[in-house]
């Protein structure tokens, strides 16, 4: 079984409170059933278990302690993988409105057995690509924030998400620093989708273990809904 004690020590030193014993235990489950699935649908490289914490948990709250996740209500995690950061936001905020997207059945599979393990009553479960459900009526620009980690390059993400954004909410990116040093306030994908950049705060994950940052874009007017391309396109021929 996972070592709570360890998991709250590591996000104590990132200052990120867990609060109670029940929340440790629901990340202590969440580790144990994705070194589970893990050996069989290989969902993340990330194995050890301190890794796992600081790579894992502690980099997706990190918009926590940006307090850049206070005022939405609905989130969208797209390309959520083994739902990161979407699993420990839905953990840490249980009266907020998580939706998890990914494409990949398995990963869908994975994500529908955390939500009942770990009875997570806020969360909804997408699975198709995220342009495609930026397409449908009932998801258009429907959400207060979305949220990408580890997906693409910020032009191509951004494309991705922006249609599932309201007018007057935020697009939250998590970036390596390389992918942070390429992000300007003048990108033309930024104009073209109706965003603006609002701002960029690095972090240090504990250990050594890399520094990121919580890129924070601001959705001004609706996006065209041209966007997003097919993918392939959007690949070929980024903003």
């Amino acid at each position: 079984m996972a070592d709570t004690t360890m998991i709250k020590k590591y996000l104590a030193m990132s200052d990120i409170s867990l609060g109670t014993d029940e929340l440790a235990g629901k990340f202590g489950t969440l580790l144990d059933l994705l070194k589970e699935w893990n050996e069989k649908f290989n969902l993340t490289s990330i194995t050890e278990d301190t890794e796992v914490v600081i790579k894992h948990f502690i980099d997706s709250l990190m918009l926590v302690k940006s307090n850049k996740s206070q005022s939405w209500q609905t989130i969208i995690d797209i390309g959520t993988g083994a739902g990161f950061p979407g699993i420990p936001l839905a953990i840490i905020f249980p009266e907020k409105e998580v939706f998890l997207s990914d494409s990949n059945g398995k990963k869908i599979l994975f994500l529908k057995q955390i939500q009942e393990s770990l009875g997570l009553k806020n969360i909804t479960i997408l699975h198709g690509r995220s342009e495609v459900l930026s397409h449908s009526k009932k998801l258009r620009e429907n959400f207060d924030m979305s949220v990408m980690r580890a997906l693409a390059a910020f032009p191509v993400a951004l494309e991705l998400s922006s249609g599932l954004v309201k007018p007057g909410g935020q697009i939250i990116y998590y970036a390596s620093a390389k992918q942070a040093s390429e992000i300007t306030k003048d990108m033309k994908c930024l104009k073209e989708l109706g965003c603006v950049l609002n701002g960029m705060q690095e972090y240090i994950l504990p250990e050594d273990m890399g520094t990121h940052s919580i890129v924070s874009v601001n959705k001004l007017w609706k996006t065209p809904f041209k966007y997003p391309r097919a993918y392939g396109v959007i690949k070929k021929k980024p903003l």
